[in-house]
C-alpha cells in the first residue's frame, strides 16, 4: 500500500480533478506551501509510487491520467502517514492506563515527543468529557465508556471526510471489525422481516454496531441503553441480529449491558418503541417550541412552506433527537456537504433554526443534524418564484377557440419560465405593450421586441424556437440583474489584498471592523458573525470562506473581499479568499440572485485560481463581470 502525507494526498486529489496543467505558484498557493515544498512533494509522490504520476511542464503541473489510473488500480487504498499524536491517541483508546515507558516501547517514540503529543491531545479528550492525566511516568485516560465511544465515533466521522485513504483511516479506528461484513448481517436480518431503511440510517446503524463490537473489552455502563418498548417482532429481529454478530465475531462476546445497549441502538434507528425524553420535555411542549422557532425562521427567510407537514416532521425529529442522540456515538449525514455548498440559503435557514432550538431546548445540533433540518425545510418548501421569468405578448387573430388552445399550450409547456401579459391581434399592437418578447402567429416583424414567429397550431419546431428564445431572454435578464447587483454590493473601500493573518478570528475582526468604520453594520454584527462560525464552517472546498451574520443586521448590503498574501488557517482549511457578507433584509432576494452565479465562479478551480491572483479592485470587477455575464 502506498502511503502519502495528508498534503501529498490533497495535491494528488486537486490535480486529478482538473484536465489542464496548474502553474506551480497557483498550486502552491492553494496548498498553502512554498513552491520549493511543492517540488519536494511532487518528487516524493513520483518516487514512492515508482511512476511519474505528476508531470511537470512549462505550462505547470498535471496528473498523467493513465499512470494515475494504473497506480490506483494496483493500490485499492491509498494510505496517509500516521502522525505521532495519532499513534498515541489510538494507543490510549485501547490502553487507558499505561506508562510513558510502555508508550515509548510500543509506539517507538521518544519521551519528549510523547509528552508534547499528550499536551496536544489533552484539549481533544476534554472536549469529549475524557480526562487525561500524567503523574510521574503514569498516564491515565479516565471517563465513562459512553464518552470513549462518542469520541471514537467522532474520529470515525472525521475519517469519513478523508479525500484520499478513507478506508485506511477508518480501519485505524475500527481495526478488528469490517463495516461491510456488519452491513451484510444487518441487511439480511432486515430482509427476513421485510423491513427497509434509508441509506443514511443504515450506514449509521452499521458504524454504531461496529463501535460497540470494537470496544467489547470495555463494557458500556448499565444505564446507557435507551428505554424502548418494542414489539415481539422487533425483539426477534434484534435477537437475530445479535446471533449474526456472534457468528461473525465469536471472539468478541458482548456484555449483558452491551447487549441491551446494542438493542436500543437498533430499535432507535429503526424507530421502534418510544424513547423516554429527558427533563427538557417536562418544562416545555416540544411541538409548541418547534413551532415558535419555525415561525421565526420562516418569517426571517421569507420561506413559503407546507406548514403542517414541516412543523409535524421537525417536531417528531427533534423529539427523537432529544431521546436518542446522547447514546448514539456516531451519526453522519452523507448529504451534508452537498447541501451546504449547493443549497447555501436553505442550509443557513437550518443553521438559524438549530440555533433557536438549541437555546430553547438545550440540545446540541451537529453539522450532520443541521443537514437533516435543511432536508426537511427543502422537502416542504415551495420553489422560489423564478426571478428571470420572461414576459411575453402573444399575437394571434381572433378565430373560434384558436386563442384559447394556443394559450393553453403555452401555459402547459412554459408556465414556469414565461408569463403571458397580453394577447393581441397584430404585432403593431404588441409593440405598444411592455414585455420581453413577442410570440407571433403572423409574419409581421416587430420593431421593438424580440419576435418568435410560430404556427397558430404550435408544432414541435415552434416549441423548440420558443424554448431557445426564452433561454436567451432569461439569461439576458439574469446578466443585467447580476451586473446591477455587483455594482451595488461590491465596494472599492472593502477590497483588500496583500495582507496576512494568523487565524480566522483575526481575519474576521479586521473585516468586521472595516465594515463598522464604513457605517455599513452596527456593533452587534461582529458578534453575530462569530456566532455563525460556531456552527458548520462557512469554508467551501477548503479554499474560500463566505462568513456572514446569523441575522440581517446590515444598514446596506455589501460584500467585503480579502485576498490574503498567504493562506489563512481556518480550522482545518487553508483559505485563499474571504468574502464577508453584510445583508440588509430588504436586499435579500436581489442578493440571492447575485450570490448564486458568484459562487459558481468560485467553484471552478481554474477561475478561482485566476480570481485570487487579482491585485486591484478594477481587475477583480472586470474579471467577475466577464465571467458572470458569459
Amino acid at each position: 500500500m502506498i502511503r502519502f502525507s495528508q498534503r501529498q494526498a490533497l495535491l494528488l486529489q486537486l490535480l486529478s480533478e482538473v484536465d489542464h496543467p496548474i502553474k506551480g505558484t497557483d498550486l502552491a498557493g492553494l496548498l498553502g506551501v512554498s513552491t520549493r515544498t511543492l517540488r519536494y512533494d511532487v518528487a516524493r509522490i513520483n518516487g514512492i509510487s515508482r511512476d511519474n504520476i505528476i508531470e511537470s511542464t512549462t505550462n505547470g503541473y498535471s496528473v498523467e491520467q493513465s499512470v494515475y489510473t494504473g497506480v490506483v488500480a494496483r493500490n485499492s487504498e491509498f494510505s496517509t502517514q500516521l502522525e505521532h499524536h495519532e499513534r498515541i491517541l489510538l494507543y490510549l483508546l485501547n490502553t487507558p492506563d499505561t506508562t510513558i515507558y510502555d508508550v515509548m516501547r510500543d509506539c517507538y517514540l521518544s519521551e519528549s515527543v510523547i509528552k508534547a503529543s499528550l499536551k496536544r491531545l489533552e484539549p481533544q479528550f476534554e472536549e469529549h468529557s475524557l480526562h487525561l492525566s500524567l503523574r510521574g511516568s503514569s498516564i491515565h485516560l479516565d471517563g465513562n465508556e459512553i464518552y470513549f465511544r462518542n469520541f471514537l465515533g467522532s474520529l470515525v466521522n472525521t475519517a469519513m471526510d478523508a479525500v484520499v485513504g478513507q478506508n485506511d483511516k477508518v480501519n485505524r479506528y475500527l481495526p478488528d471489525v469490517r463495516l461491510g461484513d456488519i452491513e451484510n448481517v444487518v441487511v439480511e436480518s432486515l430482509r427476513d422481516y421485510y423491513l427497509e431503511i434509508d441509506d443514511i440510517r443504515l450506514s449509521n446503524m452499521v458504524v454504531n454496531i461496529a463501535i460497540c463490537v470494537q470496544r467489547y473489552r470495555f463494557p458500556i455502563e448499565d444505564n446507557a441503553a435507551i428505554d424502548l418498548m418494542m414489539s415481539n417482532q422487533s425483539e426477534m429481529l434484534c435477537d437475530q441480529l445479535l446471533v449474526g454478530l456472534r457468528k461473525l465475531y465469536p471472539e468478541r462476546p458482548l456484555s449483558s449491558a452491551d447487549d441491551a445497549y446494542l438493542r436500543s441502538i437498533v430499535g432507535a434507528t429503526l424507530g421502534f418503541g418510544h424513547g423516554e425524553l429527558d427533563h427538557h420535555s417536562d418544562s416545555c411542549d416540544i411541538y409548541s417550541t418547534v413551532s415558535r422557532c419555525l415561525d421565526d425562521t420562516v418569517e426571517h427567510f421569507g420561506l413559503v412552506i407546507a406548514k403542517e407537514e414541516l412543523y409535524g416532521s421537525i417536531s417528531k425529529h427533534v423529539g427523537r433527537l432529544m431521546a436518542h442522540a446522547p447514546s448514539m456515538p456516531y451519526f453522519r449525514n452523507t448529504l451534508r456537504e452537498s447541501l451546504r455548498s449547493r443549497s447555501p440559503f436553505l442550509y443557513d435557514a437550518a443553521v438559524y433554526l438549530a440555533d433557536k432550538l438549541s437555546r430553547l431546548l438545550g440540545i446540541f445540533f451537529t453539522d450532520d443534524e443541521i443537514g437533516l433540518l435543511a432536508i426537511y425545510i427543502g422537502l416542504y418548501s415551495e420553489p422560489a418564484p423564478n426571478p428571470n421569468l420572461v414576459t411575453a405578448v402573444v399575437v394571434c387573430p381572433r378565430y373560434q377557440a384558436l386563442r384559447d388552445v394556443l394559450l393553453a399550450g403555452l401555459v402547459d409547456h412554459f408556465a414556469d419560465r414565461m408569463r403571458v401579459v397580453d394577447i393581441v391581434s397584430s404585432v403593431a399592437e404588441a409593440d405598444t405593450c411592455d414585455g420581453d418578447i413577442v410570440i407571433s402567429t403572423t409574419e409581421e416583424p416587430s420593431h421593438r421586441h424580440t419576435c418568435v414567429p410560430i404556427s397558430a397550431l404550435m408544432s414541435d419546431l415552434d416549441l423548440s424556437a420558443i424554448d431557445s428564445v426564452l433561454l436567451r431572454a432569461s439569461e439576458k435578464k439574469s446578466r443585467i440583474a447580476t451586473a446591477s447587483a455587483m455594482k451595488r454590493f461590491l465596494d472599492p473601500t472593502l477590497f483588500f489584498t496583500g495582507r496576512s493573518f494568523d487565524s480566522w478570528r483575526e481575519t474576521l475582526d479586521f473585516m468586521c471592523g472595516s465594515m463598522e468604520r464604513n457605517g455599513i453594520v452596527p456593533d452587534a454584527f461582529r458578534e453575530s458573525v462569530f456566532l455563525r462560525e460556531e456552527y458548520p464552517s462557512t469554508v467551501f472546498f477548503r479554499t474560500f470562506a463566505v462568513p456572514h451574520a446569523m441575522d440581517f443586521l446590515a444598514y446596506e448590503t455589501k460584500i467585503a473581499v480579502l485576498i490574503p498574501s498567504t493562506p489563512i488557517n481556518w480550522e482545518t482549511s487553508d483559505v485563499s479568499l474571504v468574502l464577508l457578507l453584510a445583508i440588509n433584509e430588504g436586499d435579500y432576494d436581489d442578493f440571492v440572485r447575485f450570490y448564486q452565479p458568484l459562487i459558481s465562479v468560485l467553484y471552478d478551480r481554474e477561475l478561482f485560481t485566476e480570481l485570487r491572483s487579482m491585485s486591484s479592485y478594477h481587475e477583480f470587477m472586470k474579471f467577475l463581470d466577464k465571467q458572470i455575464s458569459m
